[in-house]
């Protein structure tokens, strides 16, 4: 189906242009999140309007993003973790667990934007990539200490 973007879309397209999409995903997702409209003759000629107010949005977007990349770098996160006497953690640290300790020191990060090769199984410190917006990335530290008895 060819929908008129409304607004920008992660991974689609710019507000203002006209892409082809599975008819599913048009109707369950852009449609009622007001993303996009069914691309008509009537509604194309009005897409210089959805592209230039999506690249206002996109820029202070952009602009967010990367200042919250620079608050970002090199920010240290701690966190207490049960541990054998090696450093092995009984269980292991996961993306959801970093996105809430980062949530709660005020940074508003979604756990599949933090991004683990693996989860964490021993002490020590590691730096993580944090995924901000596009490909806007930012480095924290974490460090995996183990809990006292």
């Amino acid at each position: 189906m060819k929908v008129l973007l409304m607004k920008s879309v992660e991974d689609l397209g710019i507000g203002g242009e006209v892409v082809n999409v599975a008819n599913g995903y048009a109707r369950n997702f852009l449609f009622p999140r007001n993303l996009a409209i069914k691309a008509t003759p009537s509604a194309v000629r009005s897409a210089q309007l959805y592209r230039a107010k999506a690249l206002e949005e996109q820029a202070e977007t952009i602009n967010q993003s990367e200042q919250l990349a620079e608050k970002l770098k090199g920010f240290i996160i701690e966190i207490a973790a049960s541990a054998d006497d090696s450093g092995h953690l009984y269980g292991s640290i996961t993306e959801k667990q970093i996105s809430a300790v980062l949530k709660e020191a005020g940074f508003d990060i979604d756990a599949e934007h933090v991004l683990l090769s693996d989860h964490i199984k021993k002490t020590g410190e590691f730096p993580i990539s944090v995924k901000i917006y596009g490909d806007i990335r930012s480095e924290i530290i974490v460090k995996i200490l183990p809990e006292a008895d």
